[in-house]
């Protein structure tokens, strides 16, 4: 009977290796039950850290049925998981008289009109998230479609610490004002044949009943928030007819990319169609998940992420510590932020010292802003003795 149960506890790894997984659960917050789909990639393996990227469905007007499951398959996100090794988690809005949606700011009913907290559900999914699987918390990433894509423009106003970069599609920003804590790097997809959310703005043919922000509104209100000098825009792109937009030299050495195309509609590029033909001139999915692996949390370049402060800029001592630790900079005024390793801000000022004697032992990071963006400084917090 042993050997048959190791033969099946050996099978089933096999199994769970050689294809993706898919598990759908719930959580309690808000007062009420919220679902999701976690997708691990193909040979996902517990001593790794993967890179997180959540994926909102758009909004479902009389046809809440369609769940996660709408997104997924336009995206094509789950297959992209398993050839590129990331997980995938597609959140759900909430559903009234068959209608789901997620409250972005100025749209969309009903859940905007019900005042639903969907930052604070995405807040607390990704906390259980850490906590049950082998996440790198500062490679965490936004994608969504029309609604959903509304709502990851609100994630980096409001949760900006704990989105590395966002991928919004077929929408406009919504959420007002927009005050993020760090600069958020964007690649945002359109089409100009589209009629839920036109280019120009507006009240489109969709049924939220809601007048959009244009496209240049959208890209004029990041362009502030991040500090951005330049501008390029290269037309009729590879001679495939959609346009982008490069917006560039950005404070932490972020960018907003917009790809524009001439075909398609209300719908995911590259992906399958839904009720309106997706545009073949682009590949969302491979854009999004190209641009993604640039970046890291805290306006981290991947290229100098993982690069201590050097002593002249920044010396930290005594490290680790189990209290106090003092900084030594050559610019006392340079602010700074400690986050734990979930990117959760524990402390933000300018001050020469930290007593870290109340808080859980761990790794934690200093952020800190200099003239050539935001670097990192790990600090390992010790048990008291």
């Amino acid at each position: 009977m042993r050997k048959v149960i190791l033969i099946y506890f050996y099978l089933s790894f096999f199994l769970a290796s050689a294809i993706g997984q898919n598990i759908y659960d719930s959580i309690y917050v808000g007062n009420r039950w919220r679902t999701y789909m976690t997708h691990l990639p193909v040979g996902y393996n517990q001593t790794k850290k993967y890179p997180l990227v959540f994926c909102f469905h758009g909004g479902q007007a009389n046809n809440a049925s369609l769940g996660w499951g709408a997104i997924a398959f336009q995206s094509k996100l789950s297959q992209k998981s398993d050839s590129a090794g990331f997980i995938v988690v597609y959140p759900e809005g909430t559903v009234f008289n068959n209608n789901r949606s997620w409250n972005a700011g100025k749209c969309c009913p009903p859940a905007m009109n019900q005042n639903i907290d969907d930052v604070g559900f995405v807040n607390s999914l990704l906390n259980e998230l850490l906590k049950s699987y082998s996440i790198d918390s500062l490679s965490v990433y936004a994608t969504g479609s029309s609604n959903g894509g509304m709502l990851c423009y609100r994630l980096a106003c409001e949760l900006s610490e704990r989105f590395a970069a966002i991928a919004p599609n077929a929408c406009s920003q919504m959420f007002f004002p927009c005050n993020p804590t760090r600069k958020v790097p964007i690649i945002h997809f359109h089409s100009y044949a589209d009629n839920e959310v036109p280019y120009n703005g507006g009240l489109g043919t969709g049924p939220s009943g809601v007048s959009m922000t244009s496209q240049d509104s959208t890209m004029k209100i990041w362009r502030a928030l991040n500090n951005c000098q330049s501008v390029d825009t290269i037309v009729n792109g590879k001679g495939l007819n959609y346009d982008f937009i490069k917006i560039h030299n950005c404070s932490c050495k972020v960018e907003y990319h917009h790809y524009s195309t001439t075909d398609g509609g209300h719908s995911w590029p590259g992906g399958n169609p839904n009720n309106n033909p997706a545009s073949t001139q682009i590949n969302a999915t491979d854009l999004l998940w190209e641009f993604f692996k640039q970046y890291k949390i805290g306006c981290l370049n991947t290229g100098v992420g993982e690069t201590e402060i050097p002593a002249e800029v920044l010396s930290v001592f005594p490290n680790p510590t189990n209290g106090f630790v003092y900084f030594s900079k050559f610019n006392n005024t340079m602010p700074f932020k400690l986050i734990d390793a979930t990117g959760k801000t524990i402390y933000f000022g300018n001050s020469n010292s930290l007593d870290l004697s109340e808080i859980t032992p761990g790794v934690y990071y200093l952020l800190i802003e200099t003239e050539n963006g935001v670097t990192r400084k790990k600090i390992v917090k010790n048990p008291l003795q």
